[in-house]
């Protein structure tokens, strides 16, 4: 069995194979987005991590989440399903007018439409506005997007969006493993490196890098 390419990260590629052979089933809905993210080279975060992500809000029992970067709608479909509550709601962030169409299709094929909102717009912006009005109201934010320089500039708004308890998770934080490479200097490589530095020294959090694909960040908001 070939791995994914959405899925072959730092680890081992026979271990990817052995921990994909064995994730249960997904629905034809995320199956359908898992070969599209392989068709069209769409970066997703892939059924392995998203049934972390999915154990994580479910432990927490979030109802509010906030994800910054919609893409298809793949991470979000894994979000929504795991919030509940009567409040459950995803509030999710695309700047790209051919993704948000497609997410908001995928929503609608997953049943989802009501309980997620899809706010277009550039994320720098949005986001700091958007936690000015809900500040500490989400159990759980999500950071996905293109442009690394985000992770960095959103990284305060984004733990003051939580709530004490909540979680911060962000993926491709092992970029590859080129963080662990020194001599590698490139603009996306040191991003994340100043990333990774900022949320395990920031007291309000509690963090760790699972590495698992790309690396993804997990961080608890510690009560102050």
């Amino acid at each position: 069995m070939r791995v994914p390419e959405y899925q072959i990260g730092i680890m081992d590629e026979r271990v990817e194979k052995y921990l994909s052979s064995l994730a249960r089933k997904r629905d034809a809905v995320l199956h359908e987005l898992e070969i599209d993210a392989e068709k069209r080279s769409v970066p997703i975060v892939g059924p392995l991590v998203g049934n972390v992500i999915s154990i994580i809000l479910k432990s927490a029992n979030a109802e509010k989440a906030l994800e910054v970067g919609t893409a298809t709608g793949y991470s979000g479909i894994w979000i929504a399903r795991s919030l509940s509550g009567e409040r459950k709601k995803l509030t999710t962030i695309e700047v790209d007018p051919k993704m948000r169409r497609d997410a908001e299709a995928n929503f609608q094929k997953a049943k989802l439409s009501k309980y997620v909102e899809i706010i277009a717009g550039n994320a720098r912006a949005i986001v700091p506005e958007l936690v000015k009005k809900n500040l500490g109201a989400f159990d759980a934010v999500f950071l996905d997007v293109g442009d690394k320089t985000l992770y960095v500039d959103l990284l305060d708004p984004c733990i003051s969006a939580l709530r004490t308890g909540g979680f911060l998770i962000a993926d491709n934080t092992l970029w590859g493993g080129s963080v662990a490479l020194s001599k590698d200097k490139s603009p996306e490589t040191v991003t994340i490196r100043k990333f990774n530095e900022l949320v395990y020294s920031d007291k309000r959090l509690e963090a760790a890098i699972i590495p698992l694909r790309d690396g993804f960040t997990v961080a608890y908001k510690k009560n102050q």
